[in-house]
């Protein structure tokens, strides 16, 4: 009982907990990120596994910092086109009144054309309007599980081709020489923490159905992006504030961010983890 006692509260029991949706998304408040434990880390890998999204609020770090916090999360993922020079393991996000395009103005799940897509994105947002600039998130879990029982089963044979080309035809060549990846996953995978199923075909990334003619993979990516977009109750949305990170499992969500706010500026970093490549488990 002593042991018991003394045992030191885990995160989630010293944070102020509250969920946003029932299919995805918490905030947990009283939660210093730069000085939680390994424990605490693992604990918070399993939570945003099951929760898709999970928002801090008055995060106050450098990017160094917050770039070595990302790290203790997994490996870091350098962005194949626009990663930051001085920072390769580091994203920025900005638009203010000289932008022509804000990052993420369609659903998608991050750069989900690599090999081994990014698994855990962690951006931390340094300024925002005086209003607009949430992020929309939403469950695959709850996507693929609210389609019908044969559709659902249909799913399951196929796979699809994700190309990077796709969100930067016309300005990739300008970024770099390389070719952008294209690679082929499971159009439903298994998240390796929860093995629970998850849609994971985007607007973002990918290009076709492998195997179905072209009018075919039309018809139906744009039915699972419909999915997606209309069914609001799978959807949370983000309100940013100053110092806020939030974190999301690109494996098992998509974002949306809305650029509501132009001319003012809204402005951050993203660290991403890498994760494993797609699978469908038997």
């Amino acid at each position: 009982m002593q042991a018991q006692a003394t045992r030191s509260a885990s995160v989630l029991d010293r944070a102020q907990r509250m969920d946003l949706n029932n299919h995805i998304g918490t905030e947990l408040r009283g939660i210093d990120l730069l000085s939680i434990s390994d424990s605490e880390v693992a604990e918070l890998k399993q939570l945003i596994a099951e929760r898709g999204v999970l928002v801090f609020r008055d995060q106050n770090m450098t990017l160094e910092e917050q770039i070595a916090m990302g790290r203790r999360f997994g490996e870091l993922h350098v962005h194949p086109a626009f990663a930051d020079k001085d920072h390769p393991e580091a994203l920025r996000i900005h638009a203010d009144a000289n932008s022509k395009y804000a990052a993420g103005e369609l659903w998608h799940s991050d750069v989900s054309c690599d090999l081994e897509p990014p698994a855990i994105s962690m951006l931390r947002i340094e300024v925002v309007p005086t209003a607009g600039g949430d992020t929309a998130f939403a469950s695959m879990y709850a996507a693929y599980e609210g389609l019908s029982k044969p559709m659902q089963a249909f799913l399951l044979h196929l796979e699809a081709v994700h190309a990077g080309d796709i969100p930067y035809r016309g300005a990739f060549k300008a970024v770099s020489d390389q070719e952008y990846p294209v690679n082929v996953h499971p159009v439903v995978r298994t998240h390796p923490f929860t093995g629970r199923k998850a849609l994971y075909v985007n607007p973002g990334f990918t290009d076709k159905i492998k195997g179905l003619r072209a009018r075919e993979s039309k018809a139906l990516l744009e039915l699972l992006y419909d999915v997606v977009a209309y069914n609001v109750e799978y959807q949370c949305r983000v309100h940013w504030e100053p110092q806020t990170l939030t974190m999301w499992d690109n494996r098992c969500t998509q974002h949306f961010a809305s650029w509501d706010y132009f001319p003012q500026t809204r402005s951050g970093w993203r660290v991403t983890t890498r994760g494993e490549r797609p699978f469908l488990a038997p």
